[in-house]
This record gives structure tokens, C-alpha cells and sequence, in this order.
């Protein structure tokens, strides 16, 4: 029998951020290399229906019925690999994917050229946003939160010329005002981490992921492509997510 927390109403909803074998020192925990990236993909695309994001907030809203092994593909910060490497090796298996852009980070060496964002959209990949700053929502004072959403959704509709579908936290993190802020800004979905499966009840202003590390395997991928080897994502902040939150809050205001 197939209830709401077996493995077929698990969905792996992955998150990638830099593709290539020689990543920055910041972003290497976080990178995988092109061939590892090649292998997931072939993994992913065996027997399962890789959703769009959008596709999959439809699933969750009930406008349209979840298929047999669901999976996601999305990507943060905005690399430019994301365009040069992963980009093509989609596009050859037909994957759709998000990539969602901090737009303060366009430009910026190693990341996405503004100019070069049509080009993603050439190859199947839907851009969202990622904020402008990349800062923590949950730290911000709800006006700048609101600042850094609507920056970023400006940006990047007025390069792309139509509006956009769905938005990412940096790092993850939000609050309930903050999830409103991003609704209210037009946007028909946004993900967090959690580091946890997706489910028919998960939030769609909160859409659990799974961080693909640099040592993330293959097997291991499969095993999240099978339903095992992560937690469902929970409905309600954890204690330890408000406590470091708290955490993280008093560090920022007491930092030279």
C-alpha cells in the first residue's frame, strides 16, 4: 500500500551549483565534476520523469497528478558553467532544470554574464531568482527582504523580457513573512533545502531539496532517486532551525 511518507511519493528534488573540475575554494564542497555531473544525469534520466519546478508546484497545488518517479533539477547562484558545462549535457537528455541567479553575482568571475541568461533559456532551462545579495532572508528586516525579492525579479524579467515563475532562499532560509513578501512579489512557487525528499504536502512557498556535495556518488544519488537515504521534509521549523537562526542573527550584529 502507498501511503504519504513511502518511497513512491518521495520526490528528489536536487540541488547543484557548480559543475566543473576546477571550482573555486568557496564553492568545492558544493561543485561536482563534469563527469560526475554526466553519470547523475544518466541516473536520472533511466526510467524517471524529471518535473520543472513549475511542473512540480502544479503537482503540489493538486492542478495536475504527480507522476511515476518524480524528479527535480535545479541549480543555485548563478555559475557560468551551469551555461557552458551542465547546460549542454541537459539538453542532450532532454532534463529540464531551474537555475536560479543571484543577480548581485552576475558578471562576476566564474558566474553568468546577464547577456548570457537567453542562452540558458535556448537550452530548456527555466531561470529563477535567488535574491540580489545572496544574504540570508531570515536576518533581514522584512523591507530589505522585500528589496532583495523584488530586485532580483526585476532584473532578471527585464533581461529576459517575460516574467518569472519561481524563486529560491539563499542558503535555504526563510520565514513565514518572508514566504509571503515572495508570493505577494508575483512568483507561483519557491524552494528552500531542508536536505530532504519533497512530498504531495509539502509547501509550495517552500519546496524541499537535496544538496548534491562534491562526494555525493552516484549510488548515492540513485538511492534518492529510489525513495531512501534522506528524511520528508517537515511542515514546521525545527527547534534547531530557529536556534540558529538566532544564532546567525546576533553573529551579524556584533561582527566588526
Amino acid at each position: 500500500m502507498i501511503t504519504a511518507d513511502s518511497p513512491a511519493t518521495r520526490i528528489p528534488v536536487l540541488l547543484y551549483h557548480s559543475v566543473t573540475d576546477d571550482p573555486a575554494d568557496s564553492i568545492a564542497p558544493y561543485s561536482v565534476t563534469p563527469s560526475a555531473f554526466a553519470r547523475h544525469m544518466e541516473a536520472v534520466a533511466k526510467e524517471h520523469h524529471v518535473l520543472s519546478i513549475s511542473q512540480l508546484a502544479g503537482c503540489l497545488a493538486g492542478d495536475a497528478p504527480l507522476p511515476r518517479a518524480p524528479v527535480v533539477v535545479t541549480f543555485d547562484d548563478g555559475f557560468a558553467d551551469n551555461l557552458t558545462v551542465a547546460g549542454p549535457q541537459l539538453a542532450a537528455r532532454s532534463i529540464p532544470a531551474t537555475v536560479y541567479v543571484t543577480t548581485g553575482y552576475l558578471g562576476r568571475a566564474g558566474m553568468l554574464e546577464l547577456r548570457s541568461l537567453t542562452d540558458l533559456e535556448a537550452l530548456g532551462i527555466e531561470i529563477g531568482a535567488h535574491a540580489h545579495s545572496h544574504t540570508p532572508m531570515d536576518e533581514l528586516p522584512l523591507d530589505r527582504a522585500r528589496e532583495e525579492i523584488r530586485r532580483s525579479k526585476a532584473v532578471l524579467e527585464d533581461a529576459l523580457g517575460h516574467g518569472l515563475a519561481s524563486f529560491a532562499y539563499p542558503h535555504g532560509y526563510s520565514t513565514a513573512a518572508v514566504r509571503e513578501e515572495v508570493r505577494a512579489a508575483g512568483f507561483g512557487s519557491a524552494c528552500g533545502v531542508k536536505n530532504a525528499f519533497s512530498h504531495l504536502a509539502d509547501d509550495v512557498w517552500c519546496i524541499a531539496r537535496l544538496t548534491v556535495r562534491s562526494e555525493t556518488s552516484v549510488e548515492q544519488l540513485e538511492r534518492w532517486l529510489a525513495g531512501e537515504g534522506a528524511p520528508v521534509a517537515w511542515s514546521d521549523e525545527t527547534l534547531q532551525t530557529r536556534a540558529w537562526r538566532a544564532a546567525r542573527r546576533v553573529k551579524r550584529v556584533v561582527a566588526p
